[in-house]
């Protein structure tokens, strides 16, 4: 698999390719009603493109993996005493890493946290830290192997889910 920036034209790939993986979620039981789906939102995958936080995986000219990593991140996670003080603009927040359900198994979650990691370190930062809604056990284990430490449990309320849910803070010092 080959990580790269995406660029506009892989735009519409990105939502299709998220919106499976939204099905494929919203079919698990840490999701309230199912699938909620519209997460990432179609502004945000724009703006991360643009920005150059959007990060695809690609195998045979499909995209099969893929995460965001900005500096933007829930109000949440301001109530939280964090292993480092940092500013907002020194870390940065790891979204919506998602490989696809067929492609499992390959070691590609891996392949992008490491991806992730490369990166924030070439871009200066301090930490990378993200969250995980409780209930969802298997991308944490892949964290805390890269050294992810637990930091608080937070209630958070993302547009797409609607409801107030705990999620699960992590972050990892570079």
């Amino acid at each position: 698999m080959e990580i790269k920036q995406a660029a506009m034209n892989n735009f519409e790939e990105i939502m299709s390719f998220y919106s499976v993986m939204c099905e494929f979620l919203g079919e698990k039981n840490f999701l309230p009603d199912g699938n909620k789906g519209g997460f990432p939102s179609p502004d945000m995958v724009k703006d991360s493109i643009s920005s150059g936080f959007q990060f695809i995986g690609v195998e045979n000219e499909k995209i099969v993996a893929a995460y965001i990593m900005n500096h933007e991140c829930d109000s949440a996670y301001d109530t939280v005493q964090w292993h480092i003080d940092a500013a907002p603009d020194e870390v940065v927040i790891l979204h919506a890493l998602r490989v696809l359900p067929d492609y499992g198994g390959r070691g590609y979650s891996k392949q992008l946290v490491e991806h992730a990691i490369r990166t924030a370190k070439g871009w200066g930062q301090k930490a990378i830290r993200l969250d995980c809604i409780v209930g969802n056990d298997v991308p944490v284990k892949v964290y805390k192997s890269f050294g992810f430490e637990y930091v608080d449990t937070v209630d958070i309320t993302y547009a797409d889910i609607g409801v107030p849910m705990q999620f699960k803070l992590y972050e990892l010092l570079l």
